[in-house]
């Protein structure tokens, strides 16, 4: 870990300044996964990329191709392993995989052999999903995951990255939960989503010992020549 008075004369707010003695995170979102209503609540947790998924995976590991990149982090969950593994792929690395990465679960007391969308009536799935919109808090989806313990996981496992990487520049290939629970906290948010986190877009936070400071927020630009629209599950 780098000595707490090295770490707080560190300038993270300078984009120009150099890594040493900090970390670069580089966040990105899997690409778009194949969804549809007829899954089960089991199922919803780890589907594979859809053929847009894999378009987007491809079009950002292109774009970090000729970036610093030292190591790269992902999810176990399919979508984002394949995404980290195409990105490490350009470089020469092999994805370390954290369990804490993966997603917040909304549905995760719900009946995993069962689908939500057949077993709820309409207007109960049309309520949980307008509520979250509106506040951006998970507390509005009643058999999620608890929305503390995902915080802290997550949080917990992004210090250990970042403690283990001093003067590097990492790729963590996760979720927009996960990616939003990171800037959240950077930016002493009190919302469990205050960003709509697009599919493979790029968000860049630095950090030294637990000082965060985030430098670009859902950067989907390198999408845009060959999409003109959200994905039909951009969620």
């Amino acid at each position: 870990m780098l000595n707490q008075s090295r770490a707080r004369s560190i300038d993270l707010d300078n984009p120009f300044a150099p890594l040493t003695g900090l970390c670069e995170l580089v966040l990105v979102r899997h690409g778009e996964q194949a969804l549809s209503k007829e899954l089960s609540a089991g199922e919803t947790v780890d589907p594979p990329l859809s053929d847009l998924g894999e378009r987007q995976v491809q079009a950002v590991a292109q774009r970090l191709a000729t970036s610093r990149v030292d190591a790269v982090y992902s999810s176990p969950l399919r979508r984002a392993l394949r995404t980290g593994t195409e990105i490490a792929d350009r470089h020469g690395l092999v994805p370390v995989v954290r369990d804490d990465l993966t997603e917040y679960e909304p549905w995760q007391k719900f009946p995993a052999d069962r689908s939500p969308f057949d077993a709820l009536p309409h207007d109960e799935i049309a309520t949980i999903f307008r509520e979250h919109i509106r506040t951006r808090r998970y507390d509005a989806f009643p058999y999620a995951e608890d929305g503390a313990e995902f915080r802290a996981r997550v949080l917990g496992q992004i210090a250990a990255i970042v403690d283990a990487h001093p003067g590097e520049r990492v790729v963590v290939t996760c979720h927009g939960g996960v990616i939003n629970a990171v800037l959240a906290d950077a930016l002493g948010s009190g919302l469990d989503m205050p960003v709509r986190v697009h599919h493979t877009s790029i968000s860049v936070v630095r950090g030294a010992d637990t000082r965060r400071a985030v430098q670009s927020v859902n950067d989907f630009s390198h999408v845009l020549d060959f999409q003109t629209s959200v994905g039909a599950m951009n969620l």
